[in-house]
């Protein structure tokens, strides 16, 4: 499978291209509109740097692209890709709206090219792993789930993260990785969420947000998200026995790509270790399940669910 890269954000260059060439996929070609696409590709040994999307899009050594623009324009640069006959892996959050993920998926389906939006997390070996304690009984019966991610950054410089109109706010930037995690982990969907926000002066968008979940299961769970707090990705599973704490949930690739699970139960605690390049993993699973024929419908079911619960607790903010 040939790969474009469809922008050059930090994202694309830190963690994506890497993981590619990590993965032996084949880099053919890289787009940017900020007139540095020669001397990107030169960096990364990619054949071809494009001044535009378009003409990325126009390239027919081009099997497969990944998608890092800002969260306002993924919609139409999935749609263009689709309608280009290109296999998308696009950032996180797939979109903005419920309407525009639907449109997107629909696109890709009308031409016959795979989507998948790229939450890297869930493909860490750490999470089917917490899964298989649940089911084997480890901690009891699930009460509960907590997660957090949350982190710092210099706000009195340009970031695209405090831009309301690109989709901006802590929540859509790391609380979409609690809230999936969420429906990943318990495989329920929500019946009722509240959210109480910190929502910037300046910027308008929630720097700091709390979401309380009650699911159809009966489980509850609890996200907390922020850019005013120190660096903290975990989640936490209580059962009627004990509890499951993943300390590196959403970037182990931090700690040495080396994911941690502490079982604490009536036999005492535990701790596992599980080595995983979420990234490279990422890569893989994307092209082996289209080289197999198969199907990101229960991907796709995960992207769906997150963004109408996240649209929906903005529109309790009027955000």
């Amino acid at each position: 499978m040939r790969w474009g890269i469809l922008g050059a954000a930090n994202i694309a260059k830190k963690a994506l291209i890497p993981a590619l060439q990590r993965a032996d996929a084949e880099i053919v070609a890289i787009a940017s509109r900020s007139g540095d696409a020669s001397q990107i590709a030169e960096d990364f040994g990619i054949t071809k740097g494009y001044d535009t999307y378009e003409e990325l899009l126009a390239d027919s050594d081009v099997d497969a692209v990944y998608i890092p623009v800002p969260n306002h324009v993924h919609k139409e640069w999935v749609i263009a890709s689709a309608q280009a006959g290109k296999h998308i892996l696009c950032e996180k959050p797939a979109a903005l709206t419920v309407q525009d993920v639907e449109e997107m998926l629909e696109e890709c389906r009308r031409n016959d090219v795979y989507f998948l939006e790229a939450f890297m997390y869930q493909f860490h070996p750490q999470h089917e792993r917490v899964k298989e304690l649940i089911i084997a009984g480890e901690i009891g019966e699930v009460q509960y789930m907590r997660s957090t991610f949350s982190f710092m950054f210099d706000k009195t410089k340009d970031n695209i993260r405090l831009d309301k109109e690109k989709g901006g706010g802590a929540l859509w930037d790391v609380g979409c990785y609690g809230l999936h995690s969420t429906l990943n982990i318990l495989d329920s969907q929500p019946t009722e969420a509240q959210i109480m926000s910190h929502v910037d002066d300046r910027f308008g968008v929630d720097t700091t947000s709390l979401i309380n979940l009650t699911l159809e299961n009966g489980k509850l769970a609890q996200i907390d998200c922020s850019f005013n707090a120190p660096l903290r990705n975990e989640y936490e599973v209580l059962g009627t026995k004990g509890k499951i704490t993943v300390p590196h949930a959403y970037r182990p690739d931090n700690n040495d790509h080396q994911g941690v699970i502490i079982i604490e139960n009536e036999s005492g605690q535990q701790e596992e270790i599980i080595e995983g390049d979420q990234y490279k993993l990422q890569v893989e699973a994307f092209m082996r399940i289209i080289e197999n024929g198969g199907s990101f419908a229960d991907f796709h079911e995960l992207t769906l669910q997150n963004v109408k619960m996240i649209e929906a607790l903005y529109k309790q903010q009027n955000m």
